[in-house]
């Protein structure tokens, strides 16, 4: 191997399409990406749901869980792997709500949650983050998508999608709540 030439070897992931991408608009320029409770070298995939202060020019993450294994009893919620859920945050779905008290990454299939109380969620629910422990109100929505795979380190910025079409949401990374698709508006569509 010829000295100052280093190979890298392993391929990235391919992305699997979300959406129409020629439907895309990309907002201008970036935004400052400020969110401390996404822990630096993480990874934000592609239509990841942001809120964004235009005036500011500041994004933070909207973290959405989706629930993978109906919960009748108990305070354990199995979720989709790749949420940006962290211990001290609530949950909520607009009439209950809970706080996660710990987090298990253990199994390979989906991540648990223990709650602070009993939580019950319906297989392929989408719970938010919530602004108090009774999970009635959203502690943000998204009011943009994120465009590109970015990695979370000081001085990252994100670039915002301002719209898109024929969005799956079974293929999204990071599931969107209804709350957010309020705040969306008519400029994404969802498609199941």
């Amino acid at each position: 191997m010829p000295a100052g030439f280093h190979y890298d070897l392993n391929p990235e992931d391919v992305l699997r399409e979300m959406c129409r991408f020629d439907t895309v608009y990309r907002l201008s320029g970036g935004f400052n990406f400020e969110d401390a409770n996404v822990p630096p070298g993480t990874t934000l995939m592609p239509l990841t749901p942001l809120h964004v202060d235009l005036t500011t020019r500041k994004a933070s993450a909207v973290k959405n869980v989706k629930v993978v294994e109906k919960v009748t009893t108990g305070t354990k919620i199995k979720i989709a792997k790749g949420s940006l859920a962290y211990k001290g945050m609530h949950l909520g779905d607009g009439t209950n709500g809970a706080t996660v008290s710990s987090i298990s990454t253990a199994n390979a299939n989906y991540d648990e949650l223990t709650m602070s109380a009993a939580l019950a969620a319906e297989a392929g629910a989408v719970l938010f983050e919530a602004a108090a422990a009774d999970g009635a109100t959203p502690k943000a929505t998204a009011n943009f998508l994120n465009y590109a795979v970015t990695k979370v380190e000081p001085g990252a910025t994100v670039t915002a999608i301002g719209r898109a079409y024929e969005v799956q949401e079974s293929k999204l990374y990071v599931p969107i709540s209804d709350k957010d698709k309020e705040t969306l508006t008519a400029r994404f569509l969802f498609t199941i």
